[in-house]
């Protein structure tokens, strides 16, 4: 068991049992941490989209949270109506084309310069729609979700608790440990007392 912490993202992930079936799955964004389960003797593999991108037009919220089977019927699985063969870990840059050149994701650089700050085009209202719209979240959680990364990362590099809620934009030490706590299920403390016995 090992917990995967909130994130803005959303992805497809494969498995191979033991038994050498196959497991394809969609993983939507979470604005909570996720317990999740492997099992020893199983492979493993996928890949991570970043929140701009869309899936087929549709919208995320419906998958906020959420691990969806796709189905797999002997090497083939099912997403957004059409079928596809589950990639192997050296094709799944092929494969990521390949989604792209069907039109079954599109990424929306637009959006993309909006959650790195460039707000024109729209009006305030209309980009907090269009931003949830393509992301399932608002620009509110992500920048949430990149603060608690961003200090989870400088805990990991050696910072003291104080100077990485200063660092990643905290208003203190306080408010960084609810936030790791809510989004990552860990303190401050533990982050650190892992990367010193790590």
């Amino acid at each position: 068991m090992y917990t995967d912490p909130a994130n803005e993202f959303w992805g497809l992930a494969f498995t191979r049992r033991k038994d050498s079936t196959l497991r394809a799955e969609l993983i939507g964004p979470s604005l909570q941490p996720r317990l999740l389960q492997s099992v020893k003797g199983d492979t493993y593999w996928g890949v991570e989209f970043r929140a701009h991108v869309v899936i087929g037009g549709a919208s995320k919220e419906n998958i906020l949270g959420e691990t969806v089977d796709l189905g797999v019927e002997g090497e083939l699985f099912n997403f957004l109506g059409r079928r596809y063969g589950v990639p192997e870990y050296e094709g799944l840059e092929a494969f990521v084309g390949r989604l792209l050149n069907d039109g079954a994701i599109t990424s929306r650089d637009d959006v993309s310069r909006s959650l790195a700050g460039d707000v024109g085009g729209y009006s305030p209202r209309s980009w907090q729609r269009h931003i949830r719209w393509v992301t399932g979240l608002s620009r509110k959680q992500i920048q949430q979700l990149e603060r608690a990364r961003a200090a989870f990362f400088l805990l990991q590099s050696g910072y003291s608790a104080s100077s990485a809620a200063a660092a990643a934009g905290y208003a203190d030490q306080a408010h960084m440990t609810r936030s790791l706590r809510l989004l990552r299920a860990e303190t401050p403390a533990q982050i650190i007392a892992r990367h010193i016995a790590g």
